[in-house]
């Protein structure tokens, strides 16, 4: 479930001012009311985000709380900076909500390592905007996406935005996920990041992977590093690119050891910002021998991984669970995930996890007797 929004963020919302450039003049005509000392003290681009994600730990500074005060006549600090239910209605992508997320992706190219407060399942909860009088009738022709942006925002802010809402509106995704998308601006997004085990008898196994990645930055994207760690190897690891109709990979090898590879995925034509592209290949030469498991770290905000497993005759399968990782150490169980069968005397396992952040790991570890199931 999506976190309740802030108040603030609803009455801005209502006033037309969630802009930042709209906010900052209204902020500013509201402090030299209170002590011409104040003017200019308005928060900055990032500061806003913040206090309006709902990720803000209590209250800001006692100025901040006298302007907005002044500014919202009848609310106090702390009740401006509580969570509500939002008004009905208030979920549409009307203009201004539009205007709001492209000053969303703008706060995110302008601010290196800015976080995103919420990367998670939205509400279920969130219904379409019903049609009305306004959206229909003879001759109305509706306004150009990105005529909803403010003057100042950059040609690359704009055509961010363009391209994450027309990819929204092409996958049919809930505005929800598509405003925590534009929160993620500055950053490489894996929209999908797709694993294949394919393991033979002798435990050799041909890994492959697929990331589909969305360029939510302002340069090009033209090369990915990975790396590649297997305990047990039957020679050195043979890498090949995956065709792809749009793009050629090349495998440039920048390290290897006895059981690790790191290499890097050259990208041509470069995936430019706002393009969504795939990256895959082929990994050979690892093997499972006694202790069968694969710990996949995350680099990049994951919107779906999927790791599918085959084990050929593999027989019964006496162990299988998974555990996510997160930033901070802690462990949870993922096993509520995972679903395996048999095929024959094959043994096939499937792990989904969504909404994964950088510098977590999802570890999946299973066990075959090599006898029949």
């Amino acid at each position: 479930m999506a976190a309740q929004p802030v108040r603030l963020k609803l009455l801005l919302q209502q006033r037309h001012l969630q802009t930042y450039g709209t906010f900052r003049r209204e902020y500013d005509k509201a402090a030299g009311s209170v002590d011409t000392e104040l003017e200019g003290t308005a928060p900055s681009r990032a500061q806003l985000y913040r206090w309006l994600s709902g990720e803000l730990k209590g209250l800001p500074y006692p100025y901040h709380c006298r302007v907005l005060e002044k500014l919202f006549p009848g609310w106090t600090a702390a009740q401006l900076f509580e969570h509500c239910d939002p008004q009905p209605g208030s979920t549409q992508s009307g203009p201004a909500e539009i205007a709001e997320f492209f000053e969303l992706i703008d706060t995110g190219l302008s601010q290196p390592g800015f976080a995103p407060a919420e990367w998670g399942a939205p509400d279920a909860g969130v219904q379409p905007r019903p049609a009305s009088h306004a959206d229909t009738g003879p001759g109305l022709l509706p306004a150009a996406v990105s005529s909803h942006a403010a003057p100042e925002l950059s040609s690359t802010t704009r055509e961010l935005g363009q391209r994450l809402l027309t990819l929204g509106k092409v996958r049919r995704l809930p505005a929800a996920e598509i405003e925590q998308l534009a929160g993620l601006a500055g950053n490489i997004v894996e929209l999908d990041l797709k694993i294949e085990f394919d393991i033979v008898g002798d435990g050799r196994a041909a890994v492959s992977y697929r990331h589909e990645l969305m360029n939510m930055s302002n340069r090009p994207l033209t090369k990915i590093v990975r790396e590649l760690w297997f305990e047990h190897m039957t020679g050195p690891l043979v890498i090949t690119p995956a065709s792809d109709p749009q793009r050629r990979i090349a495998i440039q090898r920048m390290h290897d050891t006895a059981t690790l590879a790191t290499f890097a995925c050259q990208i041509s034509p470069a995936i430019r910002p706002g393009e969504a592209g795939v990256v895959g290949y082929t990994c050979e030469g690892g093997q499972f021998l006694d202790d069968h498991y694969w710990r996949e770290a995350l680099r990049r905000y994951t919107r779906h991984l999927t790791i599918q497993l085959r084990h050929h005759g593999g027989g019964q399968l006496t162990v299988c669970t998974a555990v996510e990782e997160h930033p901070d150490g802690s462990e949870n169980s993922a096993t509520e995930e995972l679903m395996w069968d048999y095929e024959g005397n094959d043994v096939v396992i499937t792990l989904t996890r969504d909404y994964l952040r950088p510098n977590q790991a999802v570890t999946l570890r299973w066990a075959v007797s090599n006898e029949p199931a």
